[in-house]
């Protein structure tokens, strides 16, 4: 009877009281019967797998990013895998099929991202009656327990399935026992998150590492840092990791020969990120005829390796396998600059992404040649003047006018991204005045839209202002221009249209500049924190002076009276 009296006990508000949902939240879903089970039924397997892995979306997060950095927005990792491992217990058919999406990419987190957590927090604290306030335990421990004990019962089925195992940083550095004890189990695993020594040979992740290098021969991404030279000679054998793809090097001292000889051993390899290393410099690139080639990358990146020129460069672009694969480029503080752009554009056909960051001290020089790429999506111009130079001096400005120049020029044509750390640079891109609202001139006197050949010759070949008739040269793709200063913390958003036909309503053909001020990287994306931000564009008001005014795919806020019902919702974002 002391279960009945427990439950009599409770009042309906008390904390731990189960979330209420609204007697019409099915009210639109169909009502279940034989005939919807029979149909269920018959899914195929490969349907099966797609619905749960709808119903658990990490469950099919294949990228080689940590878990902090491959979280899913908008969604509780740990509701998900409990609503799986739900429809994993309806029949044994769909044991099989949820049992392959459960642990094939497996992620573990310490809380629930939903009102849930507050519940089962309050709950964890409260472990005997006398004692109310407890610690509450390490909940993301305890489920790397529960998840090593489950796969070395079933080493031979669930275990054979985990080929991604994510964790939470302090779950990894702290949980380095059974981090080893659930690999050794699993030889299909891809990728790892690993604590921080294992990538500087730290001794605490000795008998990790043994594991992973005796047990997972799959293993595709690794990181090597400064002190782990040793282990990075382990794959000159070509015995170790043979299928990696995706490689980190950072601060390592060590013979370029050997790190040639050790990437030569990858013949999988298609990314490499390298960071502050003299060590690595052109003669890794360039060809030799006593050791193997540098491989073929789909993506290079380089930050602060001064020794990479863009002798080296040249001379890795023109074999014929590297033009063809080659789609992203990095160059951070290197012996790369932008007057020696050209040459590497030129040799990279199909390149969609290049980064170029660099601190200048001297203008750039003239007789430089535009940029041409007619392959290229996303630019990262981001030059800024280094400390050393004098703030009375604008070294920057030559070098955006130069990407301007190439750009007007028509040099980057499938251009759609563009960043720049000058905030001012997308009006560089119109160089006229705002457009003469209908109202503030007469119709009948619009001016002509500017042209880059003009139907006719209205003045004599010997009129010294003739040449004052031929227009500057404008934008003709659309793109989007992201800027930031050297105090500002995130990118401002302009997106340059180009110009469009005249017509007699007072628009001129310039395009107008639409902007976004405020905006994250992650602008695009309707998830993002600042996805609500108010887009503007610049009109006239009236008195020979200019206005932001909201654009027309934006909505502007209205008084909460006309609104009445709808809070809680995006349409309360205004209040």
């Amino acid at each position: 009877m002391k279960w009945f009296r427990k439950k009599k006990s409770k009042s309906l508000g008390h904390a731990d009281a189960p979330v209420s949902i609204p007697w019409d939240a099915f009210a639109r879903s169909p009502l279940a019967s034989s005939a919807s089970g029979r149909l269920v039924a018959q899914l195929p397997p490969k349907v099966l797998q797609c619905i749960f892995a709808h119903v658990c979306p990490h469950a099919r997060d294949e990228s080689f990013e940590s878990s902090e950095g491959s979280a899913v927005e908008d969604t509780c990792p740990l509701c998900d895998l409990r609503d799986l491992a739900h429809c994993a217990r309806v029949s044994r058919r769909w044991r099989e099929v949820a049992g392959s999406v459960l642990y094939h990419s497996i992620r573990i987190d310490a809380v629930h991202y939903c009102p849930l957590e507050d519940i089962l927090a309050e709950k964890r604290k409260r472990r005997t009656k006398l004692n109310r306030n407890a610690e509450p335990e390490d909940t993301a421990r305890a489920r790397l327990i529960l998840l090593s004990r489950t796969l070395r019962e079933y080493w031979d089925t669930y275990a054979l399935r985990v080929q991604y195992l994510k964790t939470p940083y302090m779950t990894r550095e702290t949980c380095k026992p059974d981090l080893a004890r659930t690999v050794a189990v699993c030889p299909n695993l891809r990728y790892l998150d690993l604590p921080e020594g294992f990538f500087t040979d730290d001794l605490s992740c000795q008998p990790l590492r043994l594991e992973l290098q005796s047990r997972c021969p799959d293993i595709r991404k690794m990181a090597y840092k400064e002190g782990s030279e040793k282990n990075l000679e382990l794959l000159v054998t070509g015995t170790l990791w043979r299928n990696l793809e995706v490689l980190e090097l950072s601060r390592l001292n060590m013979d370029p020969s050997i790190l040639r000889q050790a990437l030569g051993r990858l013949p999988q390899l298609h990314a490499i990120k390298v960071t502050d290393m003299e060590a690595f410099n052109d003669r890794i690139l360039q060809h030799n005829d006593y050791l193997p080639p540098f491989p073929a990358l789909k993506e290079l990146l380089l930050e602060n390796v001064p020794n990479i020129t863009v002798e080296g460069m040249t001379a890795w672009l023109q074999r014929r396998d590297v033009q063809h694969t080659l789609k992203t480029l990095s160059f951070t503080e290197t012996g790369v600059h932008p007057t020696t752009l050209k040459p590497i554009l030129d040799l990279a056909p199909i390149l969609q992404n290049l980064t170029i960051v660099e601190s200048v001290s001297t203008s750039l020089p003239a007789g430089i040649p535009p940029l041409s790429s007619k392959s290229l999506r996303t630019f990262h111009y981001e030059i800024t003047a280094s400390a050393s130079t004098s703030s009375y001096n604008n070294t920057t400005s030559s070098y955006y006018n130069y990407l301007t120049s190439s750009l007007l020029s028509r040099g980057l044509p499938n251009l759609r991204e563009l960043y720049v750390r000058d905030p001012d640079f997308p009006e560089s891109l119109i160089g006229l005045a705002p457009p003469t609202a209908p109202f503030q001139s007469d119709p009948s006197h619009v001016p002509q839209p500017y042209a880059s050949s003009p139907t006719q010759n209205r003045l004599s070949s010997n009129n010294p202002f003739a040449n004052m008739v031929h227009a500057r040269p404008v934008l003709r793709q659309e793109l989007e221009v992201y800027s930031k200063g050297l105090d500002e913390m995130e990118w401002n958003f302009s997106k340059v249209e180009p110009p469009r036909g005249h017509n007699r309503s007072g628009s001129a053909s310039a395009p107008r500049p639409i902007s976004s001020y405020g905006l994250s990287d992650s602008i695009a994306k309707p998830w993002a924190a600042n996805a609500g931000a108010r887009k503007s564009i610049i009109v006239g008001n009236g008195f020979g002076g200019l206005l932001k005014v909201p654009s027309e795919d934006g909505r502007r806020p209205s008084s909460s009276a006309g609104e009445r019902g709808k809070r809680g919702s995006q349409m309360d974002m205004w209040r």
